[in-house]
């Protein structure tokens, strides 16, 4: 028998070269996925919790065995029905090649041991944790969850060792049709398209500290528009290092070229349908977070800094007004009230500053929010925060913003193979398609669905609202999608979606609606 199950055998480490692991859960907390794993034992199962490797967050899964083959799960989880109503599911084994990272019995007798070995979760993809609504257009759409390639994965794949290294190599390959592809309400253009996505990530781990260099490139080609061809790219390094037992420090670097697609950034609406290159920009990001407090301790502290500069590279006469830079710098407390539930505070500064002399959108914003965050159940966890974000221009002839700011997630996980995820947020955002500032919110629902070893679906609805300010338009749109995808095996996985868009707005122009249809092959190595 070629599984290696640890509700059979009680081994608490994974076979090295064993491709697919049985994830019976997974938990933010790391004393929820203690408890799961009790009621396990309570019911005669072994299991153990094991820190995740996920993008930019510390996260546990509790896994019940390791295998070479997913059918051969098929027994043990037929038993775990029967037991405790609960089958889990299969997943690609992410430790192939690195150390384990396994959870402590007890959050208060090594506490130490614990943070040193969940360094790995949190080494991965840390984003700029302030400045996002200040970035390119580019990187701030209504995008659904489908329309994903392998990169955005990368943090989590297994890869391959090589001289103390963790390469993971990716490659995704997608056909696809755009029915609208410049987002116009009249004339609109469509054409079928082809996207080759490659991307690889490598890690020096240590003891403390993990380095990872990460590059990525989207080939993008259309049939019928040569004139949206694409090839967008970035480089990014990230470095986290844990100095003792209460601290973690997390820095990042980024550099990045990218494009506002047709029908976006400063080519909104009628604009859009000229068939003159879209603009083109490149990015820096830098920046950190030092986060003090022990695992299971009371109270946490994250402080966090980082700047980013934005450049444009092609049709100057139209794109400088576009150029800015920007620093922010900010700080979250946690202070846990009950054993699965921490009060939130949180402060963030930002200031802008654009190239143009000529520009009135230099400003600084200051933004608080008070809120909650809890692991209520297995089931249910998420965060609430509410608060104030007051923008304020360097010129006194423009008038500031003060409104209200939030942002919540709430995830439900009626099965452990299956998770709703509802979210909502309200900020502000920069001008790029006109006024002095767009204060942006919206609310999505996402229901991910793992119906059977190598099949899982994703579903995704939102409604997003634009209000371009002072009394430009408010545009409204309406997002949604729907995945499935098919593993092969450990190394490749085939997708279909669709997502469409329906937007509407106070001036003509900018109304729209599209469809994307997408057939991916994804192969990772």
């Amino acid at each position: 028998m070629t599984i290696t199950a640890l509700a059979e055998t009680g081994s608490t480490e994974p076979v090295d070269g064993r491709a697919w692991a049985l994830q019976l859960g997974y938990f933010s907390s790391l004393q929820n996925a203690l408890n799961f794993k009790d009621q396990l034992t309570e019911a005669g199962f072994e299991a153990e919790a094991v820190a995740a490797d996920e993008p930019g967050k510390q996260g546990y899964r509790v896994i019940g065995g390791w295998a070479d083959d997913p059918e051969e799960f098929d027994a043990l989880r037929n038993r775990l029905q029967d037991a405790v109503g609960e089958r889990g599911f299969v997943l690609k084994n992410p430790y192939i090649g690195r150390t384990v990272q396994m959870a402590e019995e007890s959050v208060e007798e090594d506490s130490d041991l614990v943070k040193r070995r969940t360094l790995l979760a949190q080494a991965s993809n840390i984003q700029p944790a302030g400045g996002e609504s200040v970035g390119s257009a580019a990187d701030r759409g209504y995008d659904n969850s489908m329309f994903r390639t392998p990169q955005d994965e990368i943090n989590s794949m297994p890869g391959f060792t090589a001289g103390g290294l963790n390469i993971i190599p990716t490659l995704g390959l997608s056909i696809g049709y755009d029915d609208n592809i410049t987002r116009a309400s009249i004339d609109q253009q469509s054409s079928f398209f082809y996207m080759i996505s490659p991307a690889i990530r490598v890690e020096l781990p240590t003891d403390r500290s993990i380095l990872a260099v990460t590059a990525a490139m989207d080939i993008v080609r259309y049939s019928d528009s040569e004139t949206d061809d694409r090839e967008p790219w970035y480089v990014r390094g990230d470095w986290a290092w844990d100095p003792s037992p209460r601290q973690d420090v997390n820095l990042f670097t980024q550099y990045q070229q990218g494009v506002d697609e047709r029908g976006t950034g400063r080519r909104q609406g009628d604009v859009g349908l000229v068939p003159v290159e879209p603009d083109e920009w490149k990015r820096w990001d830098y920046g950190g977070m030092w986060r003090y407090g022990a695992v299971g301790s009371r109270g946490k502290l994250d402080l966090r800094a980082g700047a980013s500069n934005l450049d444009y590279t092609n049709n100057p006469d139209g794109t400088y007004l576009l150029e800015r830079d920007w620093y922010f710098y900010g700080g979250t407390f946690y202070w846990r009230v009950a054993p699965k539930t921490s009060l939130v505070a949180d402060l963030l500064y930002t200031d802008i500053n654009y190239v143009a002399d000529e520009s009135d959108n230099d400003s600084t914003e200051t933004s608080w929010m008070l809120g909650v965050s809890w692991d209520a159940s297995a089931r249910t966890s998420g965060t609430i925060r509410y608060g104030d974000q007051e923008k304020d221009f360097d010129d006194p002839d423009v008038r500031d913003y003060n409104g209200p700011t939030w942002m919540a997630s709430v995830d439900w996980r009626p099965r452990t193979y299956s998770t709703f995820t509802l979210t909502t947020t309200r900020n502000t955002q920069e001008p790029d398609g006109g006024g002095q500032y767009v204060v942006r919110q919206d609310i999505s629902l996402a229901w991910l669905h793992q119906w059977a070893t190598r099949f899982g679906t994703a579903v995704d609805i939102g409604y997003g609202e634009d209000d371009y300010r002072p009394d430009v338009r408010t545009d409204e749109i309406w997002y949604y999608g729907i995945a499935a995808y098919y593993t092969f095996n450990p190394h490749f996985r085939f997708g279909l979606s669709w997502q469409g868009y329906d937007q509407s707005s106070d001036e003509a122009e900018f109304s729209y609606t599209r469809n994307i249809y997408m057939l991916t092959l994804e192969a990772s190595f």
